[in-house]
């Protein structure tokens, strides 16, 4: 049985080249209604634009017990938006067309 090998980024040389590559390739995937659409999706997901608020935290749950933890695991997804953005060269307009696009998903 054969094996699929996934490409990766260091087939293209260097940290320099591989970065290039990388970067590239995020924008192929991200670029278009599509890739914008997935990008929208994902920052609605992962609550991207809802970031944990104490205030209504306590509000909810009357305790401080486990914000700490919401929060970390908040930020954590997070992260993989803020991964894919740190590819993106998405300008001022762009980036609020993204917020509009997630809230709407969400």
């Amino acid at each position: 049985m054969s094996r699929k090998r996934f490409a990766h980024s260091g087939q293209a040389g260097g940290p320099a080249k591989a970065r290039d590559a990388l970067a590239k390739a995020y924008l192929r995937v991200f670029s278009g209604q599509d890739g914008e659409m997935v990008l929208a999706d994902l920052a609605a997901t992962t609550g991207y634009y809802r970031r944990p608020s104490y205030g209504e935290w306590m509000a909810r749950t009357r305790t401080p017990n486990g914000f700490e933890l919401h929060s970390a695991l908040s930020n954590a997804r997070a992260e993989v938006v803020q991964h894919i953005m740190g590819f993106l060269t998405l300008d001022e307009a762009q980036l609020a067309a993204l917020e509009k696009a997630a809230r709407a998903e969400g």
